[in-house]
């Protein structure tokens, strides 16, 4: 299975998404450049851009050795990227991922990842064959925690000091969360 063989996942209108290319390196990289955005996901800001190209380019490595898939988001009508979601850290073997998204700064707020994460979700158990969809999340990104429990997602565990933080603020702490097959197909099912 890989993402070649995968439908894409349905998103709620007015988005859409498509397989992240190498033709989107530049979109993507203005989305990761917005200074706001970069210290929600601990790059140093500001981020250089070879820094953002690296990044990107083992993330389309990833995606041809079959260890995730990685989708930019757009508007139906405008192929300019506004965001990147993920299900990364793929296990077919163990039947767990990790999942990922960043938005643009200016869609922070309005609830665009409330309707898009139930999707993301739905597409790692059904078509990814998930088990397991974890995340983790910087203790100080309050949003994203919300997001993720709100899906359902239990917290497993505190992962003290596990990150450098980017800006040279010391280590991060990162929270752990985790949705199980089972209590989800419990959540979708009422």
């Amino acid at each position: 299975m890989s993402s070649a063989t995968l439908p894409l996942p349905v998103v709620p209108a007015p988005y859409r998404v498509r397989v992240f290319t190498p033709e989107d390196m530049d979109g993507v990289i203005a989305l990761y450049s917005q200074p706001e955005v970069a210290r929600s996901l601990n790059f140093t800001v500001p981020v250089l851009r070879e820094t953002l190209h690296t990044k990107l380019t083992g993330d389309l490595e990833a995606m041809r050795q079959g260890k995730g898939i990685r989708w930019v988001l757009a508007r139906e009508q405008d192929p300019t990227p506004l965001g990147y979601l993920t299900l990364f850290n793929w296990s077919q073997k163990d039947r767990r991922a990790e999942v990922g998204y960043m938005v643009s700064r200016a869609l922070w707020g309005q609830g665009v990842m409330t309707g898009i994460l139930p999707e993301l979700i739905r597409f790692g158990f059904e078509h990814m064959n998930l088990h397991r969809i974890e995340g983790m999340v910087n203790v100080r990104n309050t949003a994203s925690h919300r997001a993720l429990t709100r899906m359902g997602f239990q917290q497993e565990g505190v992962l003290r000091g596990y990150q450098a933080d980017g800006n040279g603020g010391g280590f991060n702490d990162m929270l752990l969360l985790a949705l199980l097959e089972d209590a989800w197909r419990a959540s979708v099912a009422k």
